[in-house]
């Protein structure tokens, strides 16, 4: 097997001093902290996942409005006369969608109220008191595997579908597919390690889970990860 290039993991700036894992499985959070065991979750899957309180059927695809100059068409109800045509300030829309498979390791930032987050996620919570040295263990373990992913950090932005103050570059918004979510999901203070795979997209029948066409169960529903080492820089709340 070729040897996957190591690649330096992104995001430092966004990286917490701390962040909290929480489990409804008492089991999977010791696997966790035991022997360095977790899933990432594929992002098309969690737009169609099983708990309907945590569910986002926008998930893995990013939505602004941006100022800037819009086209508006005023149509004659007599066909005899001409379309007229303005052009005014307003919000142009932007759709984003990654192309690459993707997958995250969601986590809450230290800022999180725990109730909401126990009764959210789990009251078993892990406390990770280096974020990014978990995100180098992951790093290692697909280059480990012979796979290209490249990992990064990031903080979730609550603003999908608002309207913003600037224009945004093509790089700012390729990131909102997924590090952006709606305003409702805000408590959840979110911090995430995400995984994005080189060269190969999504498979269809993740991004068919939105409920639009038949549903299918995902090829790329999780990634199984096993650092098989115990985590010292995880431990389980009491």
């Amino acid at each position: 097997m070729e040897k996957a290039e190591k690649r330096k993991v992104l995001g430092g700036n966004e990286f917490p001093e701390f962040c909290y894992k929480a489990y409804h499985n008492e089991d999977y959070a010791k696997q966790f902290i035991d022997s360095g065991k977790f899933r990432l979750n594929c992002l098309g899957y969690c737009r169609n996942m099983e708990d309907a309180s945590r569910r986002d059927p926008t998930e893995g695809r990013g939505h602004t409005k941006e100022p800037g100059i819009v086209t508006e068409a005023w149509v004659s109800p007599n066909p005899a006369e001409k379309t007229i045509w303005t052009k005014k300030q307003g919000y142009q829309e932007h759709h984003i969608e990654f192309g690459n498979a993707t997958f995250c390791f969601c986590t809450c930032l230290p800022k999180v109220d725990f109730n909401h987050m126990s009764t959210t996620f789990g009251k078993y919570i892990v406390k990770i008191d280096e974020p990014q040295k978990l995100a180098e263990d992951i790093n290692d373990f697909f280059i480990s595997k012979g796979q290209r992913f490249q990992i990064e950090g990031c903080r979730v932005i609550y603003n999908k579908g608002q309207e913003l103050e600037r224009k945004l570059t093509n790089n700012e918004r390729i990131d909102l597919s997924y590090k952006q979510k709606p305003v409702s999901f805000g408590p959840d203070c979110e911090f995430r390690i995400v995984a994005i795979k080189f060269g190969e997209p999504c498979p269809d029948e993740c991004k068919y889970l939105g409920g639009q066409f038949e549903a299918v169960e995902p090829a790329c529903k999780f990634i199984e990860v096993n650092l098989n080492k115990p985590l010292k820089y995880l431990n389980l709340m009491k």
